[in-house]
């Protein structure tokens, strides 16, 4: 009989790379839970579950009139405490003169002395009185720390919100990073060796100064078109 018919096709010369596949999940580099910094009756919801936000974005309201209220009454002693040490200031001038007269005694120009210093530190304090109550009054919006997508409202308006600093506060929403995303996989014992022995040679693209090249695809796609590092 005649010789068979064969198929020919010549020899190619190519570099071949050897793949390691895992399976992974996709985790955001940033998560940020959002809480209240003060205690007080949720007012308002201003976003939408899912919603992308920008960071500085209006999220919770909270009842302000109480932090209001206190902010004003923080002002009025302030003023009350400026207003005391401008009089124990010129009771004080006063007294200098006097003293040198010999009209007032040295203990009482002491305790003229004293009382201005006193007045001093109660400005002090009633300044700071006020700088936190206008901090709590503006810790009452609570705005977006990040950008990303934030999930559902924990709590409804209406509700009674605990905040500060403590462990007992209350979460109100969660916001992730979307871009850039990290994606997580993990590998075996073997292969881990296998890749540090790889990295110290310098002969592969696994080494640490060039860094890992990786290709990704998702469940429902046939080709490694994503590419991460």
């Amino acid at each position: 009989p005649p010789p068979p018919p064969v198929t020919v096709a010549k020899a190619v010369k190519r570099t071949v790379f050897d793949f390691d596949e895992y399976v992974g999940r996709f985790v955001a580099i940033n998560s940020v839970e959002v809480r209240a910094r003060v205690s007080g009756y949720l007012e308002g919801v201003h976003f939408k579950d899912g919603q992308i936000v920008k960071q500085g974005d209006l999220l919770f309201t909270i009842d302000k009139r109480p932090f209001q209220n206190a902010a004003d009454q923080a002002r009025a002693n302030l003023a009350q405490a400026k207003s005391n040490m401008a009089y124990t200031e010129s009771d004080l001038a006063r007294g200098q003169q006097l003293v040198r007269d010999k009209t007032i005694t040295e203990q009482t120009f002491e305790q003229r002395s004293q009382a201005f210093r006193n007045a001093q530190a109660s400005v002090s304090g009633t300044e700071a009185a006020l700088r936190t109550s206008e901090l709590d009054l503006e810790f009452t919006e609570l705005k977006a720390p990040v950008n990303g997508r934030i999930g559902d409202r924990r709590v409804s308006p209406g509700n009674l919100v605990t905040g500060g600093s403590g462990g007992n506060t209350t979460l109100l929403a969660t916001i992730v990073s979307t871009d850039p995303i990290r994606f997580e996989f993990t590998f075996d014992e073997a292969s881990y060796l296998r890749y540090e022995r790889l990295s110290k040679t310098g002969q592969d693209v696994a080494s640490r100064g060039a860094g890992v090249k990786v290709s990704l695809k998702l469940i429902d796609e046939r080709d490694f078109d994503h590419q991460g590092s």
